[in-house]
């Protein structure tokens, strides 16, 4: 079974769907990620440990967006810069990005997981030319 191109890789992960086959509705609560995908099967955690990765994105994208959020802050209230309205914005990013990117982030991860590991033989139960199960 070829695997699918890095684009669609990252591109699944991005709109949380499946790595290998592309389904949706990998979450049974909008936080959660199920163990396997309904429709080939594969795990998502291949290993112990194996979301540290997811967390590691969400911290840099959650930091990223905190710096862009004081930068951007500070320079529409230049020169008479406003502790409260700036501190409240900061705070806000810090707790809202990363709750909604933490499923995105573990999709996202088994993407890039699959470009630096590529799907291993008996892993996932999909034709990903045709996107139909097989046996297997």
């Amino acid at each position: 079974m070829s695997s699918p191109s890095n684009l669609r890789l990252i591109f699944r992960g991005l709109t949380r769907r499946c790595a290998v086959c592309g389904r949706g509705g990998l979450t049974d609560r909008f936080l959660h990620l199920r163990e396997s995908c309904p429709r080939c099967g594969y795990r998502f955690e291949r290993k112990a440990g194996h979301f540290v990765g997811a967390v590691g994105m969400n911290t840099i994208v959650t930091f990223g967006l905190i710096a862009i959020t004081l930068v951007v802050g500070i320079l529409l209230m230049w020169p008479d810069v406003e502790f409260i309205p700036l501190a409240a914005a900061t705070v806000a990013v810090a707790v809202i990005v990363p709750t909604f990117f933490h499923p995105i982030a573990k999709t996202l991860w088994v993407g890039v997981d699959l470009i630096i590991h590529p799907l291993e033989p008996g892993e996932a139960f999909v034709d990903s030319e045709e996107g139909s199960l097989q046996q297997g």
